[in-house]
């Protein structure tokens, strides 16, 4: 080899050095950047599907400003101070790799097609004068392509009369791989306004809200166009997550527990009146 030839080598090998220096450097030095606004957006959807979200807001203050989370049970279906925020049993991706923080799902019940299911959740409250009036559950479930990943939003102040009287608030995505202009319309905003107020449950707590390619009463929307299966993802994601599997007993638990308590000034402001702890 030649030295003309030595001397571009050099210069090759150095130059992919420095390029992976500085590139990993960019991707250490904007991880944090990364995950803080990751977690922006995260919290933009839950304000959306609330119906508290103002475009050019601060997703933070907003979140802090309306927002309650609160940590769920799913084995006993009420809400639990075992675990505060941030713990690692309430980490989906942390939950899902760890036995003892998830349950297996069986093939018939595993509509959502996740395979497994956390043994606790956050859901987001929102009151306003004391009282419940909403309730942001996170949901997932398979598309097409993806895992879509969500928040659904109910309205809670028909909640006197019971199953029949939950209402759609608002459904968002914050991540998913489905095709642009296909299934990826989860995200248009035409297709999330046709949500807002369509009955979820029969008199039995039977879920019956769907997407349907002929939409005609209260429990369908409208499907999108091209993309029948991550349509039928959505149904079956809002089937497993609003049912007796998912945060369907919580939810009657949360009901029950809201007709038996006259809101005042001493009662405490994190829905404690169904709130365990497990020993």
């Amino acid at each position: 080899m030649n030295p003309e030839t030595k001397r571009t080598f050099k210069v090759a090998i150095l130059l992919c050095l420095v390029c992976s220096v500085v590139v990993s450097s960019l991707a250490v030095g904007l991880k944090e950047i990364q995950n803080q606004q990751k977690e922006a957006f995260r919290q933009q959807s839950i304000l959306s599907a609330a119906g508290k979200w103002e475009d050019g807001a601060n997703a933070a203050e907003l979140f802090e400003e309306f927002i309650t989370p609160v940590v769920v049970d799913l084995e006993i279906n009420k809400a639990t101070d075992l675990y505060e925020l941030g713990a690692d049993p309430l980490d989906t991706k942390i939950a899902d790799r760890t036995p003892e923080f998830h349950d297996m799902l069986e093939p018939a019940a595993d509509v959502a097609g996740i395979k497994k299911r956390e043994k606790y959740s956050i859901v987001y409250e929102v009151r306003e004068d004391g009282v419940l009036n909403t309730l942001v559950l996170p949901v997932r479930g398979k598309g097409l392509w993806s895992t879509l990943y969500g928040f659904v939003a109910l309205d809670l102040t028909a909640a006197t009369d019971g199953a029949t009287g939950l209402k759609v608030k608002g459904l968002t995505y914050y991540k998913h791989g489905e095709t642009p202009g296909l299934g990826g319309e989860v995200d248009n905003p035409l297709w999330k306004a046709k949500w807002p107020g369509k009955s979820i449950y029969t008199d039995g707590w039977k879920v019956k809200v769907e997407v349907s390619k002929s939409a005609s009463t209260e429990y369908q929307v409208d499907a999108l166009s091209g993309a029948t299966l991550t349509s039928n993802g959505v149904t079956n994601m809002l089937r497993f997550w609003l049912g007796e599997d998912g945060f369907g007993p919580y939810l009657q638990n949360t009901l029950a527990a809201m007709a038996t308590t006259t809101p005042s000034t001493d009662d405490p402001p994190k829905g404690s009146a169904v709130t365990e702890s497990r020993n």
